[in-house]
């Protein structure tokens, strides 16, 4: 009996062996194949393998105003596709006709993009929860797509619009900061990587790994969103009552370049792809060149006085017009005597300043000009930026100066003429003009920091405080009572631009308003533009222009809490 149970004993234990040999003979197989040898093992399946990889979106960054309000972000919404060859009959007879109204997309439109289609089509990618769990309830098995997604979302809808811009169906910048500052914005996409055989989905020893996405990064810019919603509000009330075609404001710190405000008229909603148009994707705050008309001639004073062929205290006389080289150039009014600087500003006499500019030479003239900045770009960090229309100095006769030098045959941007009155009242060191005040990654890291930056010095401090005090005069009860704001002193320039008509001349009709504020002009805070291009009545700028600006100005004082 005993020997019986040895034997059985000894028997089992050899099979027990045997199995454990087999067992650590196919591990060490394995071992080596799939990871000692993994290349040799690899190569000689490498057919029979298929390395799959699935991207993994990134989530673009946002675009927030100087106080971090955001004004562009992706929010989290639900996709919809639909492959009608793989509806069931009675999907389609039942329940096909109930998502239009789910969606909220046109019936008509609905059918026509799944028409002949074999494919998935996209409807949606903006659904909420509240739609994706309607449409789940329809119980629809095949044919029908719902997934995850974002969506780029403007919360303010139009406002600042012409700054923002606005991204295409595949996620690109398309205008404005969207498109300036796409690479930054757009972030990383990551990857899940897996090898995997038609038999075994995951190699043995090689563990499928993950790239994780990595978020866009933050553009804040150095807006103020409720300055930005009063320029708006007002500019459009403006244009509104006066039936004009477009118009501009800015708002700069002149101290800084840095822009507050910045508002185009016509504007459009970047949540709505289909309103957008050439016409109201423009902005023209940088875009446009204009003839300025009356509102260069502090431009045209300072480079005199610097250059000491006038001087503040000198006389004219205006008999409403003047003879140039056998041209007869008018004034908008006969002045007659003239007494200084100060009056001729407040009066914008055209026939002084023509005296002024020929007096000055267009070789002195033109290096003014350019050292303004005229005919070249600021370098705002705005796509399309204009350059400004400078004739060249060789092909610039007598009469071209003279009309020049009342803002005529000559073409600016608004942000050029803003940032030349900004070095004025800056006392004469011009500051380059800014939109973007901080880029921060998705960990919160500065990438850049905005810090003022002096271009270059215009003009001496006594040219600026002599060309400030003629500014101030304009806006008192003989000049533009219109730009007044109680307790407050301001500086400005009206100008009423006529526009070029297609027979070589001037329109009397098709005009160009504009006024440049300075406030306040002791100790200037803010410099504010504003333009209204063509309303329906022909009219001047000081019942147009100046007008809008004072509305804007009272509110900033107020906001900003700008001290007397």
């Amino acid at each position: 009996m005993e020997n019986k149970e040895e034997k059985f004993i000894q028997k089992l234990s050899i099979l027990f062996l045997i199995i454990v040999f087999l067992f650590g003979a196919i591990f060490i197989k394995h071992l080596f194949m799939g990871v000692i040898n993994r290349e040799a093992y690899v190569a000689e399946i490498g057919s029979q393998l298929d390395f799959g990889a699935i991207s993994i979106k990134a989530e673009r960054g946002e675009i927030v105003d100087r106080d971090n309000t955001p004004l562009s972000l992706s929010k989290d919404t639900w996709e919809l596709d639909i492959n009608p060859s793989k509806l069931s009959e009675e999907d389609k007879k039942s329940k096909l006709s109930k998502i239009p109204e789910i969606v909220g997309i046109d019936e008509e439109k609905f059918y026509s993009l799944l028409h002949n289609q074999s494919v998935y089509v996209r409807i949606s990618t903006s659904l909420d929860n509240e739609q994706k769990n309607a449409l789940r309830s329809l119980n629809i098995q095949n044919g029908i797509a719902i997934t995850p997604t974002k969506k780029r979302v403007y919360p303010y809808n139009s406002l600042a619009s012409n700054i923002v811009g606005f991204i295409g169906t595949d996620e690109q910048g398309l205008s404005g900061i969207e498109y300036k500052f796409n690479n930054y914005l757009k972030g990383i996409d990551g990857s899940l990587y897996f090898p995997s055989n038609s038999s075994k989905p995951i190699l043995p020893g090689y563990s499928t790994f993950a790239i994780d996405p990595q978020k866009g990064n933050t553009v804040q810019l150095t807006i103020d969103i409720n300055i930005q919603y009063q320029i708006e509000k007002n500019l459009i009330e403006t244009i509104q009552e006066t039936n004009a075609k477009s118009g501009v404001v800015i708002v700069m710190n002149p101290k800084t370049g840095e822009i507050l405000g910045m508002a185009s008229y016509p504007n459009f909603n970047p949540n709505n792809l289909a309103e957008i148009n050439n016409n109201n994707v423009i902005n023209r705050a940088i875009q446009i060149n204009y003839e300025p008309g009356s509102v260069l001639k502090p431009i045209i004073a300072a480079a005199a006085l610097e250059e000491e062929t006038l001087h503040t205290d000198d006389d004219f006389y205006c008999n409403g017009y003047i003879n140039v080289k056998n041209r007869v150039l008018h004034c908008w009014q006969t002045h007659g005597e003239e007494h200084g600087l100060n009056e001729i500003m407040r009066n914008s006499c055209d026939v002084a300043f023509v005296e002024i500019g020929l007096n000055l030479g267009k070789t002195k003239l033109y290096n003014y000009l350019t050292k303004f900045g005229f005919g070249k770009s600021t370098n705002i960090e705005l796509p399309g930026e204009e350059k400004g229309i400078l004739t060249d100095v060789e092909n610039v006769g007598k009469v071209e100066l003279a009309t020049m030098s009342f803002g005529q045959g000559i073409a600016v941007t608004p942000i050029q003429l803003i940032t030349a009155f900004s070095a004025i009242a800056n006392g004469g060191i011009e500051m380059k003009p800014t939109i973007i005040k901080k880029i921060t990654d998705h960990k919160n890291n500065v990438i850049y920091n905005f810090s003022p930056t002096a271009k270059k010095t215009v003009l001496s401090p006594k040219v600026a405080n002599e060309v400030m005090t003629a500014l101030k005069e304009v806006v008192s009860d003989k000049g533009v009572p219109q730009a007044k704001i109680e307790g407050y002193a301001i500086a400005g320039k009206t100008g009423t631009a006529q526009k070029p008509s297609q027979d070589g001349g001037y329109s009397d009709t098709k005009l160009i308003y504009s006024f440049c504020g300075i406030v306040p002009a002791n100790d200037p805070e803010v410099v504010i533009l504003t333009i209204i291009e063509e309303t329906e009545k022909p009219s001047y700028s000081l019942y147009i222009a100046a007008p809008l600006f004072q509305k804007i100005a009272s509110f900033i004082i107020k906001y900003l809490r700008i001290p007397h």
